[in-house]
């Protein structure tokens, strides 16, 4: 279970980065297996940990030490920085290739820097961002038409 203290801290966070508004109403987080997660988001094993879907809940792998682990929170981080894109957007448009590749730019920096801001000397946060980057390739939208595919506009 992920608390909802967490969460709001976590937002408040990601406000100060970004400049986002938070929405009145939280995010629905659903913790589900890792399995679960690839074939919703890749329809198949992937290395896919979060996930935003476009009404704004969010799946997270359930194995996720979120609240401990400092790497395993910086996903939800990333996937909390996608909620309140989303919710930034008076009428939503149709996501581009670019728009998609911004979106997920930002959530990396963003996750980035409340890493680094919370880890607690240079050594701590560099065996972080290795451990992170460990966990697998982060894709980016390729779609030669410009169009982003439709499930994946919030992939992080």
């Amino acid at each position: 279970m992920i608390s909802a203290k967490l969460v709001m801290t976590l937002l408040v966070a990601i406000s100060g980065y970004t400049g986002y508004a938070i929405p009145g109403d939280p995010p629905r987080i659903t913790p589900v297996p890792h399995d679960e997660v690839a074939q919703r988001v890749c329809g198949g094993p992937c290395q896919v940990f979060g996930f935003t879907l476009p009404d704004g809940e969010i799946i997270i792998d359930d194995a996720l030490a979120i609240g401990s682990d400092p790497v395993a929170t910086s996903i939800l981080v990333h996937e909390l920085t996608h909620f309140l894109q989303m919710k930034s957007i008076a009428h939503l448009r149709q996501v581009t290739c670019r728009i998609w590749n911004d979106r997920e730019r930002e959530a990396f920096e963003v996750q980035t820097r409340w890493l680094r801001d919370t880890s607690v000397n240079v050594h701590v946060f560099s065996v972080e961002m290795a451990r992170l980057r460990l966990a697998g390739m982060h894709p980016m939208c390729m779609d030669q038409s410009g169009v982003a595919p439709q499930q994946s506009w919030t992939k992080g």
